[in-house]
């Protein structure tokens, strides 16, 4: 009698490992199990918002937020990249779906035909999409102040042999490949262990017993205020020391680099595409409210910036 149901539970055990190998491939299966859906291109749409599922922790769910909305890039409003006015590169900032977007909002409020692309390196999407135009267009790259040093880091240019034929034919041995040793399976994997049904609740409750008892929370977001209705979290990247944070001291040489290649940028935008560039840099999330919790001095990354492309010529908000 043991040896059957011991072989029953082995069969069971198969069988959910081998839903969960299938289900982290395919969106419908994979969402079977999670209390929250999630749905591709909306990683903001969540219910308590976004920095809560690092840790968990009851005290940091935002309650009643807006519903996600349907996203300017996939509504009838975006135009094509050959037929768009304004050209639009942006990351989640500008992607963020609970409100009306920066991109439909241009389009809207200007009556002009507006493409957005979430990415950092223009010179690479146009050359993967095989953009040969010269009519005139405006180009505005947005980046938060915590990406700007290292999406600047270095010059945009698009090394020799780097593009991409988008339209190659559909292959399948490529599709299957990538679905067997899929890139995202260990992040699936954890996100189904801690969100499905039968785990989010006992997380939710360990994660905040943990956090009230011992001051445990996620390293992603080490700093935070505990002020219910009314506590914060802060991304990691935006309070270490690296070139992303509020605290790195950041070089007059550094500064000049930065600026310098957004500068080559603008002119390689101009030369090659008649594109003219607008930079629009946001400040980080910490930059602006990290006074809640502490009085610590500003690096004053941004200012330094807008001095720096001042002196040579680049157009920014």
């Amino acid at each position: 009698m043991s040896g059957r149901i011991l072989k029953y539970l082995i069969f069971i055990w198969g069988a959910i490992c081998l839903y969960a190998f299938i289900a982290i491939r395919f969106e419908a299966p994979f969402n079977w199990v999670l209390k929250e859906d999630v749905v591709e291109g909306y990683w903001d749409k969540t219910e308590y918002g976004e920095l809560y599922y690092f840790s968990m922790i009851r005290h940091f769910r935002e309650e009643g937020l807006p519903p996600a909305q349907r996203k300017f890039e996939h509504s009838e409003k975006q135009a094509s990249v050959k037929d768009c006015e304004i050209l639009v590169f942006g990351d989640s900032f500008f992607e963020f779906s609970r409100h009306k977007q920066i991109p439909e909002r241009l389009a809207d409020d200007f009556s002009k035909k507006v493409h957005l692309v979430n990415g950092d390196y223009p010179l690479d999407y146009l050359a993967s999409i095989g953009y040969s135009d010269t009519v005139p267009k405006l180009v505005i790259i947005e980046r938060v102040e915590r990406f700007i040093p290292i999406a600047f880091e270095k010059e945009h240019i698009l090394p020799p042999n780097q593009i991409s034929d988008v339209t190659s034919a559909f292959h399948p041995f490529s599709y299957i490949r990538g679905k067997l040793f899929y890139e995202s399976s260990e992040e699936l994997y954890d996100l189904m262990i801690k969100r499905s049904y039968l785990s989010t609740d006992l997380n939710a409750l360990f994660a905040t017993l943990k956090f009230d008892l011992y001051g445990k929370i996620s390293k992603l977001t080490p700093s935070y205020l505990k002020d219910n209705p009314d506590s914060w979290l802060f991304y990691h990247d935006q309070v270490n020391e690296t070139k992303s944070s509020f605290y790195y001291q950041h070089t007059d040489e550094q500064i000049d680099s930065i600026c310098n290649h957004m500068a080559n940028l603008s002119q390689q935008l101009l030369e090659k595409y008649n594109m003219h560039l607008l930079f629009l840099p946001l400040p980080a999330k910490y930059t602006l409210y990290h006074s809640i919790i502490n009085d610590d001095p500003y690096n004053k990354f941004l200012p330094r910036l807008y001095m720096g492309l001042d002196k040579i010529g680049v157009k920014y908000i």
